[in-house]
């Protein structure tokens, strides 16, 4: 269980799609409303590891599931990607209006769910999956917080432009994700 914590920590601090969201959420909104943000990758990361830990043996045998999957999550990182990119600073309120869902859906594409639910998940015990899902559900919340609050400490000058950083990453994750899915 140690090593399943630790290396839940691990993937949680890795740059990824959700931390890039939830940073320049931080940045954009500030700590005080952005904190919530966790909550949704928290139902996110609920939702999507235990999607991989159940249907995980069904999907092996299918050659074309995970490319498939990743062709999802590719067009959900470009759209994610615009939609930031062309978003004012004027645009501000309606963004904080689409930042649960935007959160929720991008944790749900997200290739650490996939990786969590098909690899650290014991399939044939259904008792030690919930409790590790759960485990990460609640590290998820605590890492979340942290790229919030990194995001929110991020100077003046960088956080105006935090989407437009955010939108560069995910197009480079969406890019990855692409290439790896046509491989």
């Amino acid at each position: 269980m140690i090593a399943f914590v630790l290396t839940s920590f691990v993937i949680l601090l890795t740059p990824g799609p959700t931390n890039t969201v939830l940073a320049a959420s931080g940045a954009a909104f500030g700590l005080s409303w952005a904190r919530l943000l966790p909550l949704a990758e928290a139902a996110g990361y609920a939702l999507a590891i235990s999607f991989f830990a159940v249907f995980a043996a069904l999907v092996a045998d299918l050659w074309w599931a995970l490319p498939s999957l990743k062709i999802v999550a590719a067009c959900w990182l470009a759209y994610s990607a615009i939609r930031l990119w062309i978003t004012s600073l004027e645009m501000k309120g309606a963004m904080r209006r689409g930042a649960f869902a935007r959160v929720f859906l991008t944790t749900l594409v997200n290739p650490k769910a996939m990786i969590v639910g098909m690899m650290m998940i014991p399939q044939p015990n259904p008792d030690e999956m919930v409790w590790r899902i759960s485990i990460f559900i609640a590290l998820s919340s605590l890492a979340g917080l942290g790229w919030v609050a990194l995001g929110a400490a991020l100077p003046g000058g960088i956080r105006r432009h935090s989407y437009k950083g955010a939108a560069f990453v995910l197009g480079g994750f969406s890019l990855y994700a692409l290439t790896s899915a046509l491989a």
